[in-house]
């Protein structure tokens, strides 16, 4: 709809009126009392107020303008091109706003708009006293709201250290109302345990997400399942009979721990704290994992492992329905230069064909350490701590000789020294690295063999999904690097021993 300027009469004016219902239960005037009362004022003040003129915002606080639809619109008409209103009646200023930083920017604004703000209930005297009085009732609004919230707030934890639960009960259960605490529903109770019982056998919580959605369940909310929604389910001490408020700030952010309220709840409980610790501990080590894509979220059970062997880029999956394949995800962006587009057909062949030929092969890279070779790693370790010391003293040795602390016999001395013992150490990280490289493939040489073949297995079977495949490579593979050049794959293991 578009605002025009309307015709006016000498010695009358055009209104428009706001109506603001608090989301608080203080006591006020409902919205028809407000709107009588505000035309009322109108018509004894010969201002016309045209019916698309009234604007209300229902059940919303006062503290935020940007939170309240209709007082916006208010305002851009107010300061649009055409100026078609002169004043906006309130029934009380703190209708208009309840914060006095935001009501005085935009009453300035109206105000260079040549847009008087009045407040029926508030009658305010012209000149600098009126001004005073004007900013003293703003003050003691946003006083009384600040402190509203805090009595709010204060009742509310008391409640919540009673264990009464204070929102809409999750998924799984429903609140009766009247106080009374929540109780199981039969609808949806097979849900978190759902959850629960396929995290704890190992799924992730994207798999069980599409697990969900793929029996045709949904969310509280009639929403498909994601990740955040079945973590939140597992992070919910709820479950556990643990009630837990002032979790969450605006935009679902954590708050600080000592600002989260915790206390025993009043309803029958899924799963006991030692369960609900065990989730967390799982869900603990997963998140400080970095590890490849998670299988349930690729197209393909090779998608993240294949690498460009060009620019280490991984290749992509994609094509059309008939015609899949994969290629370097830098070369489709311009980043890189070389192609190692394969058809995905021909790439799985390859791949079973390499992993048949790793069982006889010697020519392997391992990515893994045996925990045998353990004791060698750390002296190799401290072998080269102790490189690095001597790679100080050195530069010490030479300053006092560039700064004539030490004569020139002195430092070659010194560097003679230094340098034996420096062939010493590196012979013996020569030998510990020999060491460690011979318990490592001396271990891996037993394990390899059934590992491989378990994988081909499985990756060779044409029952089995994606999600098993790709699982089943990822606890075997790294990363295979792919060379378009000659059609070749270099495959690193991460058989663990």
């Amino acid at each position: 709809m578009e605002n025009q300027k309307l015709s006016r009469i000498p010695d009358r004016k055009t209104g428009a009126i706001y109506i603001r219902v608090s989301t608080d239960k203080q006591e006020e005037l409902s919205p028809d009392a407000q709107r009588r009362l505000l035309l009322e004022y109108a018509e004894s003040h010969n201002i016309d107020i045209p019916a698309e003129y009234a604007f209300q915002d229902n059940g919303v606080s006062g503290r935020k303008a940007k939170k309240r639809p209709a007082f916006q619109q208010m305002i851009a008409l107010a300061k649009s091109k055409d100026h078609p209103i002169d004043i906006i009646i309130v029934w009380k200023f703190s209708r208009f706003a309840r914060n006095q930083e935001e009501s005085i920017v935009y009453k300035s604004l109206l105000k260079k708009n040549n847009v008087d703000v009045v407040s029926i209930s508030e009658p305010l005297s012209d000149g600098p006293f009126g001004s005073l009085i004007e900013r003293i009732i703003e003050w003691m609004d946003e006083y009384y709201s600040i402190r509203l919230s805090g009595e709010v707030m204060r009742g509310m934890t008391e409640n919540a250290m009673r264990g009464n639960y204070q929102s809409d009960a999750p998924i799984g259960y429903r609140s009766p109302g009247g106080g009374r605490p929540p109780v199981k529903d039969p609808d949806t109770i097979q849900i978190p345990l759902f959850i629960k019982d396929q995290f704890l056998s190992g799924s992730t919580v994207l798999q069980i997400a599409r697990s969900l959605n793929e029996l045709g369940y949904q969310t509280k909310r009639g929403n498909p399942w994601d990740s955040r929604g079945v973590r939140y389910v597992l992070e919910n001490p709820f479950y556990m009979g643990r009630a837990r408020w002032n979790y969450t700030k605006q935009g679902r952010k954590q708050k600080p721990a000592d600002e989260v309220i915790y206390a025993e709840g009043n309803w029958e409980p899924l799963w006991d704290e030692d369960t609900y610790q065990q989730i967390q501990k799982r869900l603990s080590a997963n998140m400080g994992k970095v590890r490849s894509r998670d299988v349930a979220a690729v197209r393909h059970w090779l998608s993240g492992i294949l690498v460009c062997s060009s620019c280490g880029a991984t290749l992509s999956y994609g094509g059309t329905k008939n015609s899949r394949n994969f290629q370097c995800w830098k070369y489709s962006k311009g980043q890189c230069n070389k192609s190692h587009y394969i058809s995905v057909v021909s790439m799985e062949t390859l791949v079973i064909t390499y992993l048949e030929d790793l069982l006889y092969s010697e020519e392997l890279v391992y990515l893994a350490i045996s925990s045998a070779s353990s004791d060698s790693g750390n002296r190799l370790t401290e072998r080269k701590r102790q490189l690095q010391k001597l790679d100080a003293k050195e530069s010490r040795i030479k300053a006092a000789y560039q700064n004539g602390i030490d004569t020139l016999e002195e430092y070659k001395a010194n560097k003679d020294a230094l340098a034996s013992e420096r062939r010493l150490i590196e012979d013996g990280i020569l030998n510990l690295t020999e060491a460690v490289k011979k318990q490592t493939n001396d271990a891996l040489d037993n394990k390899r063999g059934q590992s491989i073949f378990d994988l081909l297995c499985i990756i060779q079977d044409e029952s089995a999904d994606y999600v098993t495949k790709g699982n089943m490579i990822r606890n075997v593979v790294d990363h295979i690097v792919f060379n378009r050049k000659d059609t070749s794959l270099d495959i690193f293991l991460k058989l663990t021993i």
